[in-house]
């Protein structure tokens, strides 16, 4: 084999195999991740209508499902009836929007982790997931009225 073809195999290789290669892993990591904390369980009983709903948006927020935490890459839309929640485009992958109605969240704590405030409860009877959310997704919803209630008592 000449050293052309070979130069030309390596250029190849990256060009195409190398990326190609990034992909299949990135969307194995992002599956993986989505199957280890719950997400999947969720969104095949929860998953959202197509298109986001009216309600209160907040961008960037992170929060966990079981032990996968999202940084800072989660849109969530808090409605009269639930709360939509989202993975930015690039983590989708093993990751469909979910609609979450309130009846669904179960044992709702609000809890303290360093300066992060947080709601973590459960979803589904059996549970499908843990989750954790900043307390500000849930101002102003039966869930938060249920966590002052208890507070109170």
């Amino acid at each position: 084999m000449s050293s052309t073809t070979s130069m030309a195999l390596i250029v190849a290789f990256v060009l195409v195999g190398f990326p190609l290669a990034f992909g299949a892993l990135w969307i194995f990591i992002t599956r993986l991740m989505s199957f280890i904390g719950g997400w999947d369980r969720v969104g095949q009983h929860f998953a959202a209508p197509k298109g986001r709903p009216d309600g209160r948006m907040l961008r960037r927020v992170t929060g966990m499902f079981g032990i996968a935490r999202y940084k800072a890459v989660l849109t969530v839309i808090t409605t009269a009836g639930g709360i939509y929640i989202e993975n930015r485009t690039v983590f989708r992958p093993g990751h469909p929007p979910l609609f979450i109605p309130f009846e669904a969240i179960r044992n709702a704590k609000k809890q303290t982790l360093f300066f992060w405030e947080y709601v973590a409860f459960d979803i589904g009877d059996p549970v499908l997931a843990s989750v954790r959310l900043p307390s500000k997704v849930f101002e102003g919803t039966p869930v938060a009225a249920a966590l002052s209630a208890a507070g109170a008592a």
